[in-house]
């Protein structure tokens, strides 16, 4: 969990630091990836005592990134705003996974 902690520091710092610019035609698919990338954080952290096989993280990132995409591209041809409910459902698995996360780091503190 710290390793993981450490990263989104050291990416958030270098995400300030550098400036990074792209065309406004890709801006939903980068406020999805950054949500996708985003929740699965949250849920490697959530489930830091679970057995974790990057393997498996790898190719389940990928899955969603894609999916998510290509629904946010069919959206967008069709004239329809499929990608707000893309950000909606991992708005809530992103809401969902650090609320217990806060839930777990409370009855450590309270075990100590």
């Amino acid at each position: 969990m710290i390793f993981a902690i450490i990263g989104l520091a050291i990416g958030l710092l270098l995400g300030l630091a550098l400036s990074f610019s792209y065309s406004a035609t890709f801006t939903i698919y980068v406020t999805l990836i950054i949500l996708i990338l985003l929740q699965s954080l949250l849920r490697i952290i959530k489930n830091e005592s679970m057995e974790f096989n990057i393997y498996k993280e790898a190719i389940l990132i990928t899955s969603e990134i894609l999916f998510a995409c290509l629904l946010a591209f069919i959206g967008e041809e069709l004239g329809i705003s499929l990608y707000l409910a893309i950000v909606l459902s991992f708005g809530l698995k992103i809401f969902n996974d650090f609320n217990l996360i806060v839930k777990k780091l409370i009855k450590y503190d309270k075990i100590s």
